[in-house]
């Protein structure tokens, strides 16, 4: 019974420590206290790609010359160090060290994958291994050492965690040059957008463009410093649809943008209407404004959009262009009316001449013929009537060439407007009595002007002896009154009148009308147009003044009272 033991004694199934440390899943080496390799594993055979008899006897620091001089001499430099100072109670770990390696042949491996020679530098790959020295206590009866006992080397190779690490550094890498890169590009985007915007702004300044949005809701206008500018508005005010049109826009052209605007809205199309403003300074200026209509998809109009541009150096040139080709049209409107007066005044002249002379020829071939008493008596006054006419019409004809080569000159002395009038009337009154005229010369007020006596009498004649041509039947009223500064001399008759085209050409050289307003009269056409120019020299004016055809006409002088 004593010596049944169900559980036989640990001796009694005794462990193969050497196959144990075979199958050690990390690689081990032992060393003696040479240095030189003892034993090693399975696991750093494999890792090595050496077997144990190549390794047996063989100093650790001359095993596994891999890599480069400077990672063997680092190696070297590390072990060296642990195995001299490496305690049983204070192991070392080495740092991470680099071998280029031969990539050998396992059956795990492909073998088409390497080169028939492993030693081919082309054929290294890197491997990284950890290293970790600790000693194996002496045996019992023995003093405790490193000298005295093994050194045990923990070969840990880290190659899959390093290119785990290195992978995913690359990955990092990969992502923060992607994101660099995109940060680049976004900064070279928005550099290009503030670059644009730049050369946009600089565009719209230069050409003085401004840019404005309204908001229909509201009214309110958003618009540029620019926009606020052309408007002759300060940086700092607020612009409003309301004030835009009763404030800023003037007065004639409000009703015109506005249409315009509401036309091309209602059709979804743009506007561009020029209109004036006026600045702060009185200056007038004009605006360009281009605008068009934002809309929601169910046709709400949302916001209106344009810009305005000043262009009032371009508008005034236009302008003056206008009116230089309208001055132009006038001047030759003008000149063909002179050529066409000038026509009508030659076969004028030669009318009106030859009627008194071929009256002065008759009379004096009768005379020459002929003794009778009678026949000298009114061939005389015959003579001498006609020859007085031609006088007149070369007096004005003279006057007229010195009036248009501005050699026509007037000595001014004071005289009384009033008596000269009376003159002139009694001596117009008998030729008046004679067509059955009423000449009424009564309020003639004595007022001293300075004039040349002879010039104020031949525009009285002119004025009264006109009125008496184109009075048919009636009356011809001559005054002369004051009014402060100035007096008024005025010709009334109750003639055939004028029309409104002959009142703005009455004054006008060669210009004639008829008492029915169309037609020719006799005379030169030079009486009015000479009148005007008199009154020029005299610092006086003259008007026409007529209800119409039938209604009689009014003419008035003004003259400054002399004091």
């Amino acid at each position: 019974m004593d010596s049944f033991h169900p559980n036989p004694p640990a001796a009694a199934y005794p462990v193969d420590a050497a196959a144990a440390f075979d199958l050690l899943p990390e690689a081990y080496v032992v060393l003696n206290e040479r240095y030189e390799i003892v034993l090693a594993n399975a696991r750093y055979l494999d890792l090595t790609g050496q077997s144990l008899s190549d390794l047996q006897g063989q100093s650790i620091l001359d095993t596994n010359q891999f890599g480069s001089a400077e990672q063997r001499d680092a190696r070297r430099a590390w072990l060296t160090g642990a195995l001299r100072d490496v305690s049983t109670d204070q192991p070392k770990w080495s740092p991470l060290f680099r071998y280029e390696m031969p990539a050998y042949r396992d059956s795990a491996t492909d073998e088409a994958a390497y080169p028939a020679d492993p030693a081919d530098p082309a054929r290294r790959v890197p491997r990284y291994w950890k290293i970790k020295v600790s000693v194996l206590a002496a045996p019992p009866g023995q003093q405790q050492g490193a000298r005295n006992g093994h050194f045990v080397l923990r070969v840990s190779e880290v190659t899959a965690q390093i290119s785990d690490y290195e992978r995913d550094q690359r990955e990092r890498a990969k992502l923060r040059s992607q994101a660099q890169l995109r940060l680049l590009l976004a900064d070279e985007a928005r550099a290009q957008l503030r670059e644009h915007q730049e050369r946009f702004q600089l565009a719209m300044a230069f050409s003085q463009l401004g840019a404005w949005e309204l908001e229909p809701a509201t009214g309110v206008i958003e618009c540029t410093d620019q926009c606020k500018t052309n408007l002759g508005l300060g940086p700092t005010s607020v612009l409003s649809e309301q004030r835009l049109f009763e404030q800023i826009v003037h007065p004639d052209d409000r009703d015109r943008l506005r249409d315009a605007m509401n036309q091309a809205l209602a059709a979804h199309e743009h506007f561009e209407v020029d209109y004036r403003i006026g600045w702060a300074s009185g200056a007038i200026r004009w605006i360009l404004v281009r605008g068009v209509g934002r809309f929601l998809p169910d046709g709400t109009l949302s916001s209106v959009i344009g810009f305005t541009l000043d262009i009032t150096s371009r508008k005034e040139a236009e302008l003056e262009q206008r009116e230089i080709a309208a001055s132009e049209k006038r001047a030759r409107e003008h000149s063909e009316r002179l050529a066409m007066a000038m026509d009508h005044f030659v076969t004028t002249v030669s009318h009106e001449l030859r009627s008194p002379l071929s009256a002065i020829m008759s009379w004096t071939d009768l005379l020459q013929r002929s003794a009778d008493p009678s026949h000298v008596t009114r061939a005389t006054g015959v003579i001498s009537r006609n020859a007085r006419q031609l006088s007149h019409m070369v007096d004005d004809l003279l006057d007229s060439g010195a009036i248009v080569t501005g050699k026509l000159s007037v000595t001014l002395q004071p005289v009384d407007l009033g008596a000269l009038a009376g003159i002139v009337a009694e001596d117009m009154r008998m030729h008046a009595e004679a067509k059955g005229l009423t000449l009424i010369a009564d309020d003639l007020a004595s007022v001293m002007v300075l004039a040349d006596e002879n010039r104020m009498k031949q525009v009285v004649w002119n004025l009264v002896s006109n009125a008496v041509k184109f009075s048919a039947q009636g009356t011809v009223e001559l005054s002369v009154r004051v009014d402060s500064e100035r007096v008024e001399l005025a010709v009334r008759d109750t003639g055939g009148g004028l029309g409104r085209d002959s009142l703005e050409r009455i004054f006008e050289r060669f210009q004639q009308f008829s008492a029915n307003g169309s037609g020719r009269v006799a005379g030169l056409g030079l009486g009015l147009w000479l009148v005007k120019n008199l009154l020029d020299l005299h610092r006086g004016t003259i008007c026409a003044e007529s209800p119409g055809l039938g209604q009689g006409s009014t003419f008035r002088v003004t003259l400054p009272v002399y004091r």
